[in-house]
């Protein structure tokens, strides 16, 4: 399997749907600002791959003690070239009122790549927060407590006190250290410093949209990263672009009326000395923070040739409401 693939696969996982089947019903989702106050109302929208749920709202406290944590792709110390080797990664998705969500998934290394993935929630005490795993995709039960050490480290303690008959793949047990997934660790990762930008986007906050390429072997794919500034990794995008584009615009509007920044992205195709030829991309975020792309709405707008530019692309998608 690709890399780029399975890391996909594996962050979307934690931020929108259990690896291996789909999300439980109550699983939490933020959909405000990460950056907002101690006393200020934190509303999450429940949801499943299937259909979503009124929204609940709960006051967070102590939130903005937890921010640093929050959302980052955790990969263990010892994971080198993670996925591609196997590992272990968590996510946390939500801290409200002293409780604590998440998603936390294992990965065998090639060529199998067997998933064990489990959503945890727990109470948070200080710098540790006491967790039982729910919703295993393998049918395992444990226990997993967290250690906030610094905003570039955290400890992890897994225990699995019921072990299902499933026995293909099971999270680790015992102390692990963990590091935020960096922009940094992705072999042959070259961002596009001129299509990189730091915007608002509604539920994510303030992060960082970086454009790049992977140059490590013969194909040169573009890749698309939600980021904090010093690049830790919050969201990998998936697009149909086809190898060795050059990405020619970004933008960010809320093309639905629904209250939330989509993401047009143009590019140009360089393949093996191509045309030039323009190619568009429209991404529509979701309530739960997530990117969906419009493949069906994207070619339309490539083939009526409508993706010159910005503006273009954008009174096209207007002019069809």
């Amino acid at each position: 399997m690709n890399k780029k693939i399975l890391l996909t696969i594996i962050t979307v996982s934690c931020l929108a749907a259990g690896c291996g089947k789909a999300a439980s019903p109550d699983r939490l989702q933020e959909t405000e600002s990460s950056s907002v106050k101690d006393t200020q109302d934190i509303t999450i929208s429940v949801q499943s791959s299937q259909e979503s749920k009124p929204s609940e709202t709960i006051i967070a406290e102590k939130e903005t003690d937890y921010m640093e944590y929050f959302k980052k792709n955790w990969i263990r110390n010892t994971d080198s070239s993670f996925p591609e080797n196997g590992g272990i990664t968590f996510v946390i998705s939500g801290i409200y009122n002293g409780k604590l969500r998440g998603e936390i998934t294992a990965v065998s290394g090639s060529p199998s790549y067997n998933i064990d993935n489990s959503q945890f929630e727990g109470i948070v005490d200080g710098d540790t927060a006491e967790c039982v795993l729910v919703n295993d995709t393998r049918g395992n039960e444990g226990t997993l407590k967290l250690t906030f050490k610094s905003p570039r480290e955290m400890n992890a303690e897994i225990a699995i006190t019921k072990k299902s008959e499933d026995t293909v793949m099971t999270i680790p047990e015992g102390k692990f250290d963990f590091s935020p997934n960096n922009l940094k660790n992705i072999e042959g990762f070259e961002p596009i410093e001129n299509q990189s930008f730091m915007v608002d986007l509604d539920s994510w906050g303030k992060v960082k949209f970086v454009s790049g390429k992977l140059t490590q072997g013969d194909h040169v794919p573009v890749v698309f990263y939600l980021t904090n500034e010093e690049g830790d990794i919050f969201y990998e995008f998936t697009n149909g672009f086809p190898y060795s584009v050059d990405v020619e615009a970004v933008s960010f509007k809320d093309l639905n009326n629904d209250g939330l920044k989509d993401i047009i992205t143009i590019v140009s195709d360089q393949y093996d000395g191509g045309s030039g030829q323009l190619i568009a991309e429209v991404c529509f975020q979701q309530k739960d923070g997530t990117f969906i792309t419009n493949y069906e709405l994207s070619q339309e707008i490539n083939d009526t040739g409508n993706n010159k530019d910005i503006k273009t692309v954008t009174s096209y998608i207007l002019n069809k409401k």
